[in-house]
């Protein structure tokens, strides 16, 4: 077989992996590149099916980061935890940021991580020493990405 055949085949095996990759959700750039990658695509072949559906609008790292957040938001993470999980896939900083800043403008982080922790505190056992309350709630909440400010504010509302 000629190295053009190769070439085509090679092509075509990349076009199911990516299709059969975005069947399951969107997909970040750097998540479609780390995956062809692992499957030994050359470099070649793996920057024409990206910049091809890129060009398509089917891989987009902003839409990616938008419905990663919403997502995110619906378990609900906090912005710390979104933000990493985001770089881990690879999107950009300046995409990161300005796609939370959006979101957690409409987002209501304080009545979120307070509902949070009622949520949480009813799962322990009662009679609970306070100070072991607030550590369990503290490192709880912040697991999941909120501010230190808010889980103070949420910790201190709840007691109140």
């Amino acid at each position: 077989m000629s190295s053009s055949g190769q070439n085509q085949n090679e092509l075509q095996k990349a076009l199911l992996a990516v299709e059969r990759l975005l069947k399951i959700r969107i997909r970040s750039r750097h998540e479609l590149k780390t995956r062809l990658e692992e499957k030994y695509f050359s470099a070649e072949t793996i920057k024409a099916i990206i910049t091809r559906y890129e060009e398509l609008g089917l891989v987009d790292d902003k839409l990616f980061a938008e419905q990663w957040i919403q997502s995110r938001l619906k378990k609900p993470y906090g912005r710390k935890r979104i933000e990493y999980e985001l770089i881990q896939k690879g999107v950009n900083k300046h995409i990161i940021t300005a796609c939370l800043d959006n979101a957690f403008a409409e987002f209501e982080e304080q009545k979120t991580v307070l509902n949070l922790a009622k949520h949480q505190a009813a799962k322990y056992k009662p009679g609970l020493k306070k100070n072991k309350l607030r550590q369990r709630l503290y490192a709880y909440l912040s697991r999941r990405g909120f501010s230190s400010t808010a889980i103070f504010h949420a910790i201190n509302h709840y007691e109140d």
